[in-house]
């Protein structure tokens, strides 16, 4: 193999983990108050069910999760409301900066693909 061959596939292994990093950053920004609330709700589950087995539900973790005060109507709804204006607004301000460096748009299509 020759030492240009070398530095291709070293270029193609750090450019796929530059795009990786990079699609899974935008993804995080956007979903980020949908993440957050699935955490919650996963620690309130765990509670709930340690504190079923130890039978001590004291805790504001061991309230169910309708009776959780991030879990309201209004709460579920803001968040998604937070994810909506993120993707109409922080998805197309990236792609518009994004033309600003790749002027291929089948590159940026795939970029965005699994965003979407």
């Amino acid at each position: 193999m020759s030492v240009f061959d070398i530095c291709m596939q070293e270029l193609e292994k750090n450019l796929k983990a530059t795009c990786e990093e990079f699609i899974m950053s935008l993804t995080k920004s956007v979903v980020d108050p949908m993440l957050s609330f699935v955490t919650k709700v996963t620690a309130v589950k765990v509670a709930l069910s340690s504190g079923a087995q130890n039978q001590k539900l004291e805790s504001a973790m061991g309230k169910p999760l309708k009776d959780q005060a991030f879990a309201t109507p209004d709460k579920v709804a803001e968040i998604v409301q937070k994810v909506n204006a993120a993707m109409q607004n922080e998805l197309p301000r990236v792609m518009e900066k994004m033309k600003l460096y790749l002027q291929n748009s089948s590159t940026r299509t795939i970029l965005f693909k699994p965003i979407k």
